[in-house]
């Protein structure tokens, strides 16, 4: 009797073999970085869809690990309206899975002004890399085709992470620019904490039953709302996208205080609310917006922060809050995937987007 395959449940599970397989190429993606960023003032990462969301999720570890100003940016807005300061000094952090799409066009315009183009990608030799100054190949295997993105996600955002660790910084001494790397300390200090986020993936694998016994009551949700601040923004984004994708859901994304200026005035009973807090401030809003919304007797998922009577409650982990959008991901990718279980669709197959009118369609105007 053949075993029934579940690919997206397999690399779900699988992330924390496969991102400790990345950190242990630190020295590889070291002389990668430097080679590429020599002279660099200022950087962009540019990228769509879980591609874009990564660079978000990692700004909070460019903020922390180098005073280098950066910028996620969409790819098509860089092709279409290049910023100033686009330059010979200037890096361009260029993330496809394919290799292909809008960010050759952001990488051709990158390199047309002078600046270098780092490129993220999995798929060796695409026309993305030809494009490239320096590419970090992330070497994950895909079982089969048309699978939802949760491995190749996840490694991004570590890899952009690891880049920001290995960065030099730029100090201003006056009129004068001085580059100075991070210490020995800062990048062992840096390492041993994303060796410590990327452990924490482990219970963020095992919390699998939990999210599966809460979700099925709610599989008629009418509107699933994903709340994050800072870099969580960003994982509240690739949630809502993997929603749509696996689950046939809709998800919108917000800030969490913006939510109660905007969305906050239309929702009803009928719809679910996912918090994500990851850090002090967060988790202060997050407790008063899940009080608010249970007095509005709406159904309140918290991702990290205290535990809140009534309120399902997935734990985080001791995790640095610059490298807490790991487990997050992984918390979500399991809610898109038991959530489309729970609706009667294979998340696996997504056979239910792949012979979509809209997918059909949208492949003729790629």
């Amino acid at each position: 009797m053949s075993q029934v395959s579940h690919p997206m449940r397999d690399q779900i599970a699988d992330q924390p073999a496969a991102l400790r397989a990345l950190l242990a190429r630190q020295d590889e993606i070291a002389r990668i970085v430097a080679h590429a960023t020599s002279g660099t003032e200022r950087i962009w990462a540019v990228g769509h869809g879980d591609s874009f969301f990564a660079p978000l999720a990692a700004a909070a570890a460019f903020g922390r690990w180098t005073r280098l100003p950066y910028r996620p940016l969409t790819a098509q807005e860089m092709a279409a309206y290049p910023p100033s300061g686009l330059d010979a000094t200037a890096l361009v952090i260029a993330i496809s899975m394919s290799g292909g799409g809008r960010s050759i066009d952001a990488a051709h315009v990158a390199r047309s002004r002078g600046a270098r183009v780092l490129v993220i990608t999995n798929t060796p030799g695409s026309p993305l890399t030809q494009v490239a100054d320096q590419t970090v190949l992330l070497g994950i295997t895909e079982p089969v085709p048309f699978l939802a993105g949760t491995v190749t996600y996840t490694a991004s955002v570590l890899v952009l992470i690891m880049i920001a660790s290995l960065l030099p910084s730029a100090e201003t001494d006056g009129p004068v620019t001085v580059r100075a790397g991070p210490t020995t300390a800062d990048r062992a200090g840096a390492l041993s904490s994303l060796r410590h986020a990327v452990s924490a993936l482990d219970a963020a694998v095992a919390i699998e039953p939990v999210i599966r016994e809460s979700v099925f009551p709610l599989a008629r949700a009418r509107v699933w709302y994903l709340l994050g601040m800072g870099c969580q923004e960003a994982t509240a984004r690739y949630g809502a996208a993997k929603m749509a994708e696996v689950a046939d859901a809709i998800g919108i994304p917000h800030e969490t205080e913006e939510f109660f200026h905007e969305h906050h005035w239309v929702m009803t009973r009928d719809d679910a609310v996912v918090i994500i807090a990851h850090d002090e401030p967060s988790r202060r809003r997050s407790a008063a917006a899940a009080a608010q919304l249970q007095e509005l007797e709406i159904p309140v998922w918290l991702i990290g922060g205290d535990a809140i009577d009534g309120v399902r409650h997935v734990p985080l982990g001791d995790v640095d809050p610059w490298a807490s959008p790991l487990s997050a991901a992984v918390a979500l990718q399991w809610l898109a995937y038991w959530l489309s279980r729970a609706k009667g669709l294979d998340p696996d197959q997504r056979s239910h987007l792949r012979g979509s009118p809209r997918y059909v369609v949208s492949r003729k105007y790629r």
